[in-house]
């Protein structure tokens, strides 16, 4: 049976969520697991704070129904494909009144749309789904429409080929286990990648170059270690394959991911809020951006 039981399905009527509905259906419909459709909404106060003028009721009760209206149709989908939901719907900023839903219904798995932004979109409309992933209290399966190129190389909720970026912490070990639990539920293959790259700072500051011996060393202990997970994911009877690549990690991902023609990305994000997330941001939110195929992300606090 699947780990993922209780699916919570935000849904803001857009063509990545429409996506997200379809990979909830597959998921759901194989493991007979709930969905609950979930769609918070906010009306932009603009100037009426320093004016002391409150939102008319009339205005919230319309915005509620049409809301409702649209959440149903999304519902009747469900039943068409013989998945069991609920819905809900409240008049909440999104990100933090998806992660209390997600701990009010003890969710398994959020499953949600993302736009993709780069660039100075990105910079201006952030994305609901990264900051999800920062403070959700489960994993995040993030799904893009596919008119944005982002469909996996199999069927909707089918994982055959697993890609699996480490960076050999606990965190990363925790997101290995999960794959493997995936790739075993799906008779995939996994597909372990692991990055490196050696600061340039000396390099481009005073133009000593990094030794030969430093690179060796740096790639013979990365090699070791990828060895070390790809003998855990055999000792569990599940096929693996490793990627040792130098360069960015997040860069490194995407362009992974699209040789391999993966399924799906698994990866531990750390979950950073407030400064910490400015200074260090993460390889997982920046991995979500771009992403040709959906990313399941799992938070570890630290």
């Amino acid at each position: 049976m699947s780990r993922f039981q209780t699916l919570l399905l935000p849904i803001d009527f857009s063509s990545h969520a429409a996506s997200a509905l379809e990979m909830a259906i597959a998921l759901a419909r194989d493991a007979r697991a709930t969905v609950h459709l979930y769609h918070a909404y906010e009306i932009p106060l603009g100037t009426i704070p320093p004016y002391g003028v409150a939102i008319p009721e009339p205005m919230l009760a319309e915005v509620r129904d049409a809301a409702s209206r649209r959440l149903e149709k999304a519902a009747q989908q469900l039943r068409q494909a013989g998945v069991a939901s609920e819905t809900h719907i409240e008049h909440a900023p999104p990100v933090d009144g998806i992660s209390d839903a997600a701990r009010e219904l003890r969710a398994d798995l959020i499953v949600m749309g993302t736009r993709g932004l780069t660039g100075l979109k990105h910079v201006l409309l952030g994305s609901v789904a990264e900051r999800t992933v920062r403070t959700a209290p489960c994993p995040v399966l993030t799904v893009r429409a596919a008119d944005e190129g982002a469909a996996g190389a199999g069927p909707a909720g089918r994982f055959r080929t697993i890609l699996v970026p480490l960076d050999f912490s606990t965190h990363a070990d925790a997101a290995l286990d999960l794959a493997i639990e995936l790739a075993k539920e799906h008779h995939g293959e996994l597909h372990l990648l692991h990055a490196y790259e050696l600061p340039a700072a000396v390099t481009l500051a005073y133009g000593v170059a990094i030794p030969q011996s430093m690179w060796d060393g740096v790639q013979q202990a990365a090699q070791a270690r990828l060895e070390k997970a790809l003998g855990r994911v055999r000792s569990a009877k599940v096929a693996g394959v490793a990627h040792l690549v130098t360069g960015p990690a997040a860069d490194a991902i995407v362009e992974t991911a699209a040789e391999q023609k993966a399924d799906l990305i698994v990866m531990a994000t750390r979950g950073l809020t407030g400064l910490k997330h400015v200074l260090l941001g993460s390889v997982a939110e920046r991995t979500l951006r771009t992403a040709p195929c959906p990313v399941l992300t799992l938070r570890a606090d630290g």
